[in-house]
Parts: C-alpha cells; sequence; structure tokens
C-alpha cells in the first residue's frame, strides 16, 4: 500500500510516521457499500475499519427499529469496544453512504494497541469522542423536535464527509433518526422555510451552517469543528524524537 494513502484517512493520517510504519502491512483497503454491516450486534469483532470516505452509523436497536446514536467517519474507527477489553457489541454499525476504508484485523489492532502506548491513548480519544455523541444523542432524541435533531445530524454529516452536499434519501434520513418519514419531510420543508437547507431528490444542499447550529443547539457540539481544521492525535515523547 503506498504510504501517502494513509493521509486520506484523518485518524491514520495524523498518527506519528513511526506508527503508520507498523500499521501500513496489517491494512487491507475495502470498497464499502451502501448498508453494509461493519459489526453486527452480539457478534465476534473481526475487523476494525477506519474510514477513508462515506459514513457510517452506529445504533441502538429495538422493537423492531433502531436508531442512531453516533456518526463514524474518517476521524475515528470501528469497534470501539474491543479497546474496552469486550469481543463483541450489543450495537450495530452500519454504512449509510457508501465509501473505503482502511480494514485491520481485530487482533492485530489490540496488539499493536498494547505495543504502543501512544496508538492506544489516540484511540481512547476517539471513545471519549464517541461517549460525547452518545450523550448528545440522548440529550437531542429526549429533548429536541426532529428539526433540530435533523439539522445536527447534518452538521455531522458534513464534518465527516468534508462537504456541504450530502446524498441522502428522506427514507435513510428517517431510519438514522428513528422517526417516521412524514416527519422528515415535514422537517426538512422546514428547515428549507429557513434558507438553512435546499433539497432534491436524495440530495441535501447546506447553505447556512450558522442558522443549522442555531436550530441544533448544545446538541451539536462546538467540538465538531475539530473535524473540519483537522483532529489532534497525541504523540509519545520517545516517537517525537525520532520526527
Amino acid at each position: 500500500m503506498p504510504g501517502t494513502g494513509l493521509a486520506r484517512s484523518t485518524f491514520l493520517g495524523k498518527l506519528d510516521p513511526h506508527l503508520r510504519a507498523r500499521l501500513e502491512p496489517l491494512l487491507e483497503t475495502v470498497s464499502l457499500r451502501t448498508d453494509q454491516v461493519l459489526i453486527a450486534p452480539n457478534q465476534p469483532i473481526e475487523h476494525v475499519h477506519f474510514l477513508r470516505s462515506g459514513l457510517a452509523t452506529i445504533a441502538c436497536l429495538g422493537g423492531g427499529r433502531q436508531t442512531s446514536v453516533a456518526l463514524v467517519g474518517p476521524e475515528t474507527f470501528t469497534g470501539h469496544c474491543l479497546l474496552l477489553g469486550r469481543e463483541r457489541s450489543s450495537r450495530r454499525t452500519l454504512m449509510q453512504i457508501a465509501g473505503s476504508a482502511y480494514r485491520i484485523r481485530a487482533a492485530d489492532l489490540k496488539r499493536i494497541a498494547d505495543q504502543e502506548p501512544a496508538f492506544r491513548l489516540a484511540l481512547l480519544h476517539c471513545i471519549d469522542d464517541l461517549m460525547q455523541q452518545f450523550a448528545e444523542a440522548a440529550f437531542a432524541n429526549a429533548q429536541l423536535t426532529v428539526e433540530a435533531r435533523l439539522a445536527r445530524l447534518l452538521l455531522m454529516a458534513a464534518d465527516r464527509l468534508g462537504g456541504n452536499d450530502l446524498r441522502l434519501t428522506h427514507d435513510r434520513i428517517a431510519l438514522m433518526l428513528g422517526c417516521r418519514r412524514a416527519g422528515v419531510t415535514m422537517s426538512i420543508h422546514i428547515l428549507e422555510g429557513e434558507h438553512a437547507i435546499r433539497a432534491t431528490r436524495a440530495h441535501i444542499s447546506l447553505l447556512d451552517r450558522a442558522r443549522l447550529r442555531e436550530i441544533a443547539g448544545s446538541s451539536y457540539s462546538n467540538g465538531q469543528s475539530e473535524l473540519r481544521d483537522g483532529i489532534h492525535i497525541p504523540i509519545a515523547a520517545e516517537h517525537q524524537a525520532r520526527m
């Protein structure tokens, strides 16, 4: 795999060159289709994915329905529970927008994390960010209107996809929000009336991010701006000396 390829992954591209060199031989580039399951509930996790493009969601399942509680883009990785000593997750990780990823065997990821404290710390930072998403999603689902939750979702998706044009249908948004399609359609009309977005068939353009942030309120973390500016990955002092 060409060494420059890792620059396309926000997380891996920010790692110390020493860590990248250790990881690259273990990485496989794979294409990911829409609706592909990356983590199946209560099944052994065999691979971890570092997305290069596309968008995945982590969803809680219950009562025959699913609700997305976190988004996964190039800033993080799948299979977070592996770093917490668990081999299975009760949640489903599913591709919502097709893309590609670097895939690594779960056993290899855990081995490198055990051997490289700086890598483990970077992974744990991602888990902390995920916990923040869980908390904000819980608040949004309990307290906010569908249009506010939609504004939050669109902002977060745009951050991870690196642009303001999103290929999302009403049906897919309804699945991600865990609500009815009719509610999504009405909320899209409301956001269009605020001149915050423009929606066409299977496509939404963000026109006014500031207005969307106002509508989403505190459910959209200020820390999301770090995804646009580039995340910071901690580097151990011993590795800094090699740079």
